[in-house]
């Protein structure tokens, strides 16, 4: 399982990555935009509010990924108990199947 954990980090990481490429390339081209405008009209206002909602939404992006992540360690962490619970169980069966052995010798040695 520490496999998969491992590629839901590279994952989990990976988008992280890619949300903070598409932020950094929005704001080059909002920039851009931007300044071109001002040379035509004042438009600060229209420019600062901008940047705060696109800010907010690489933020709530950051949020679900951050969940996505939290929730897929979690599903993992299932997985790896119940790979280790029926491991646990089976040395518990072979003392059972032992203690009939026993059981059973004594009953033969007393017919």
């Amino acid at each position: 399982m520490s496999t998969i954990r491992s590629y839901q980090e590279q994952v989990q990481e990976i988008v992280e990555k890619a949300i903070a490429t598409v932020e950094e390339q929005h704001k080059a081209l909002a920039a851009a935009s931007f300044e071109y405008i001002e040379k035509l009209y004042k438009i600060e206002a229209v420019k600062t509010k901008h940047d705060d909602v696109a800010g907010i939404a690489y933020d709530k992006a950051r949020d679900v990924t951050k969940l996505v992540g939290e929730y897929a360690s979690d599903l993992i962490a299932k997985f790896e108990k119940e790979e280790v619970a029926p491991a646990k169980k089976a040395p518990a069966k072979k003392k059972a199947a032992a203690k009939k052995s026993t059981a059973a010798k004594a009953d033969a040695a007393t017919a």
